[in-house]
């Protein structure tokens, strides 16, 4: 197994939050909460620490856009764990719950195909698109990202695959947060 490679600078960063210092492979590194060498590691237990929140304030979850930050920078693990506070604390089966999902699932399929588990990345990868479409038809657009050409960039990336194998890593699409959102 090896570690995932750093695709050097891919697009803006969203936070000034400081990324890991290594991108978490099981198998290959300390867990990153339960190891005390993990890179997150705290000795306490972890608390939800997301409270009801709303989607239109977005531009103020540092989860969320350090989750984006995290994996444009290929932290698939990082981004996943980053986003699933939010995610447990949104409105089960509400467009925002459904983005996150699909976005997690999208994370775990990528560490998956990096991890050489083509089975695994497939099926999480067509469930992580279902929940993007299903989130694009409640709300196109949701949380600074056009979440139908999203899921389309996705599928096409992990669509194009099948017949070759699993999908080049450093061809990874961005999420990239639609520029007249983002506040400066």
């Amino acid at each position: 197994m090896t570690d995932i490679p750093d695709p050097g600078p891919r697009g803006r960063r969203y936070t000034i939050r400081s990324l890991p210092p290594y991108r978490y492979v099981p198998g290959r590194h300390p867990h990153p909460t339960r190891d005390p060498r993990g890179h997150s590691y705290e000795p306490k237990p972890k608390l939800n620490r997301h409270g009801p929140w709303q989607p239109e304030d977005w531009r103020h979850l540092e989860d969320w856009l350090y989750g984006i930050d995290l994996f444009n920078a290929f932290y698939f693990w990082e981004a996943h764990e980053a986003w699933e506070g939010l995610w447990a604390a949104a409105e089960r089966e509400s467009a925002p719950a459904l983005l996150l999902q699909g976005l997690i699932q999208i994370a775990a399929a990528l560490l998956k195909a990096h991890m050489g588990v083509d089975a695994g990345a497939f099926l999480l990868s067509r469930e992580g698109i279902e929940k993007l479409r299903h989130a694009a038809a409640e709300q196109p657009r949701l949380m600074g990202l056009d979440v139908k050409r999203i899921a389309e960039v996705f599928a096409d990336y992990f669509g194009c695959s099948e017949a070759s194998g699993l999908p080049i890593p450093s061809r990874v699409p961005l999420l990239q947060l639609e520029s007249e959102d983002v506040e400066e």
